[in-house]
């Protein structure tokens, strides 16, 4: 009997270590979740192997796993690493055709690497997917903006702009679109109010935008 009661309470711990370990388990899932996400200012490294933890942690449905591709892709993308990317953007709409963020995404990293005409049909996908999604047509006027369609570039510009007035990105571009057709004043006056709310000039430089 004595013998027993000396085993009772590591009998009680042992059980309530174990009741523990899926609770432990299911707040390391979350914290990854997280990270995976961008939260907090987390490194694109830890971003990363975050991404990729949730990834292997087990069942889930094809809409968790392209949001968690498309979080890994952006990763990947903030460390220029734009065909990892792109390898991840195209699990997210492998697993999700609607994923219209997804389309977008991979519309501005093959923008980026000159593969234009990708990229247009990404953009264009996108949009069906979701009409006059300002960040989608910002996207579109740079694929068109490399192409060398300048009215082209001009007016979705200006579509985007009047959704969000404010877009660094969307002035940046229709100014280097109006001064390549030779409208010096509206171009620079353009490119004067992106650069009030951001300086893009070295990250456009980098995207082959000059």
């Amino acid at each position: 009997m004595r013998f027993r009661k000396c085993l009772l309470p590591a009998l009680l711990l042992t059980a309530a270590l174990a009741s523990l370990v899926p609770t432990v388990a299911v707040a390391q899932l979350n914290q990854e979740r997280n990270w995976c996400a961008g939260k907090a200012g987390v490194t694109p490294e830890l971003r990363i192997d975050s991404c990729t933890a949730v990834l292997q942690a087990g069942p889930q449905s094809s809409k968790q796993l392209a949001f968690t591709y498309r979080e890994r892709g952006l990763a990947y993308f903030s460390r220029r690493d734009y065909e990892r990317a792109i390898q991840d953007y195209d699990q997210a709409i492998n697993l999700d055709s609607r994923y219209s963020d997804a389309f977008d995404n991979r519309c501005w990293t093959r923008m980026i690497t000159d593969k234009l005409d990708d990229a247009l049909k990404d953009c264009k996908e996108s949009l069906r997917l979701r009409p006059g999604s300002a960040p989608t047509l910002n996207s579109l006027g740079f694929v068109y903006l490399k192409q060398g369609k300048l009215d082209d570039a001009i007016a979705t510009y200006n579509a985007a702009l009047q959704i969000n007035p404010k877009s660094a990105y969307s002035l940046y571009g229709r100014g280097m679109a109006k001064l390549r057709k030779g409208d010096a004043a509206a171009g620079k006056a353009d490119i004067a109010a992106s650069k009030a709310i951001k300086d893009l000039t070295e990250e456009m430089n980098g995207y082959g935008v000059k």
